[in-house]
C-alpha cells in the first residue's frame, strides 16, 4: 500500500468515530425524555416532581480544545460538556472530529473526544401525607351533659340540681318551717344542691334571694348524682316564743264639761242713759225665787276688767233688804250691787259675778265705750241664781 493510500484512509475513521459519538448522546437523550414521561404519568395526581437538570459530561484531564494558531473553529454547537480539539493540519477537512480514547504519538491533525455522562436517578414522586385521625368521641348514658369520655382518668359527674314543682316555694334559714324565709322562688327553677338532712327531707339549695335556702324535699324534683351530697348539719330548730304581753294602755280620763256656774244672766247689759263724764257705773242684781217672790243675795261681788286689767271693788251685794232702784224716771232696774270707776274713758270691757275670793259663778259678758260707744258708761245687768 502507497502512502497516499494510507493517508486517503485516516480521514474516514474519525468520521465514523464522531457519527458513533452523536448517536450515544442522542440515546442518552432520548433516554432522559422518555424517563421523565413515564415518571410524570405515574404520579398520578400527587405532587409535582421537580424537574430534573439534564446529564453532566465531565471530560477528562487534557481533553479541551486548545486550536493551533490559524487553526479553523469548530462550525454549529457542541453538547453540554464535549470538548474537542479540531485538526489544522495535514489536510483535514475542517469539522472532522476523531473520537478514540486515546491520542496516537505522533498523529498530527487527528482529534481525541472522551465523554462521559453522570447518570442521574429518576426522580422519585413523594407520598401523599396521611391525615392522622383521632380518637371517634362516642356518646356516654350521661343524658344531663352528653359529654365524650375522657380516654383516661375518672370522669367528672354532673353537679345535682332540683327543678322547683310547686307553684311558689319558699327558701327558708333552716330545714324546717318554723325557720324564717329568705325568699320565694316560681315553678320551674332550678337550684345547685349544696347538702341534705340525714332524712333527705329537705335540701340546702343555691340560692335563693343571693343565699343559700333550705327546700322541702316534697316541692322540687331532684337531678344529677344524689348519692355525693353530703349530709348538713343544720342549725337547731328554733322555739317560737310569745312575745311579752303589751302593757295595758292608760286610759286617760277626757276632760268632763266644765260645770255650768250657778247663776245665770237674767238681764242686760243694758244701757239705761248716755254719759260722757268719763266715769263708769254699773248697776247690778243678785237674786234668786220667780216674780213675785224674788230674793235678794247677798255675799258676791263684782269682777271688772278693763283692756284686760282687773280693776274690781270688794264691795259686795246686799241680802237682807229690798232692792234699790234708779231714777224712776229712766225706768224700773232694781239693783242691790254698785260699782263705780272713775278715769274709765274709751276701753273694752269684761264682767262676771264672783265670791268674795275672786271665783267666778256666772258667764262672762263683754262690752266696749271706744268709737261710737264712748257714751255706755251707765250699765245695768241682772244675775239670777238658775241652779
Amino acid at each position: 500500500m502507497s502512502d497516499l493510500d494510507v493517508q486517503s484512509s485516516r480521514p474516514r475513521l474519525p468520521l465514523l468515530c464522531s457519527i458513533v459519538a452523536v448517536a450515544v448522546l442522542l440515546a442518552s437523550m432520548l433516554s432522559c425524555s422518555l424517563g421523565q414521561s413515564v415518571v410524570e404519568q405515574s404520579g398520578g395526581s400527587g405532587p409535582t416532581a421537580t424537574k430534573t437538570p439534564r446529564p453532566t459530561f465531565t471530560p477528562l484531564p487534557g481533553a479541551s480544545v486548545a486550536p493551533e494558531s490559524g487553526g479553523s473553529q469548530i462550525r454549529g454547537a457542541l453538547p453540554p460538556g464535549v470538548t474537542a480539539i479540531v485538526p489544522s493540519t495535514l489536510g483535514g477537512n475542517e469539522g472532522d472530529v476523531t473520537a478514540s480514547e486515546s491520542q496516537a504519538a505522533g498523529d498530527q491533525g487527528s482529534t481525541s473526544l472522551v465523554l462521559f455522562a453522570t447518570p442521574t436517578p429518576l426522580p422519585t414522586s413523594p407520598l401523599a401525607p396521611t391525615a392522622t385521625l383521632g380518637p371517634t368521641a362516642l356518646p356516654t348514658g350521661d343524658v344531663e351533659t352528653n359529654r365524650p369520655t375522657p380516654e383516661a382518668g375518672p370522669r367528672a359527674l354532673p353537679t345535682p340540681y332540683v327543678v322547683v314543682s310547686a307553684s311558689t316555694l319558699v327558701g327558708r334559714k333552716g330545714p324546717a318551717n318554723t325557720f324564717a324565709a329568705v325568699g320565694q322562688v316560681a315553678s320551674g327553677t332550678e337550684l345547685m344542691i349544696l347538702g341534705r338532712t340525714s332524712d333527705e327531707l329537705w335540701w340546702q339549695v343555691c340560692c335563693v334571694a343571693n343565699q343559700p335556702a333550705w327546700v322541702p324535699a316534697a316541692q322540687v324534683s331532684a337531678k344529677g348524682p344524689l348519692g355525693s351530697i353530703p349530709v348538713l348539719t343544720p342549725l337547731p330548730t328554733p322555739v317560737p316564743t310569745r312575745p311579752p304581753p303589751k302593757p295595758a294602755p292608760t286610759l286617760t280620763p277626757l276632760p268632763g264639761p266644765t260645770p255650768m256656774p250657778p247663776f245665770d244672766v237674767a238681764r242686760g247689759p243694758e244701757f239705761p242713759w248716755k254719759e260722757d263724764n268719763g266715769q263708769l257705773t254699773v248697776w247690778v242684781k243678785v237674786f234668786e225665787g220667780e216674780d213675785p217672790y224674788e230674793r235678794a243675795l247677798g255675799g258676791f261681788i263684782l269682777k271688772v276688767f278693763r283692756d284686760g286689767v282687773d280693776v274690781s271693788a270688794t264691795a259686795q251685794s246686799r241680802g237682807d233688804a229690798p232692792f234699790d232702784e234708779i231714777d224712776p224716771k229712766a225706768g224700773i232696774y232694781p239693783y242691790n250691787l254698785k260699782y263705780q270707776l272713775a278715769g274709765a274713758s274709751e276701753a273694752d270691757w269684761q264682767i262676771y259675778l264672783a265670791t268674795p275670793d275672786g271665783t267666778r259663778v256666772s258667764p262672762i259678758t263683754e262690752f266696749t265705750t271706744k268709737g261710737d260707744s264712748y257714751r255706755n258708761l251707765v250699765v245695768y245687768i241682772a244675775y239670777w241664781k238658775a241652779r
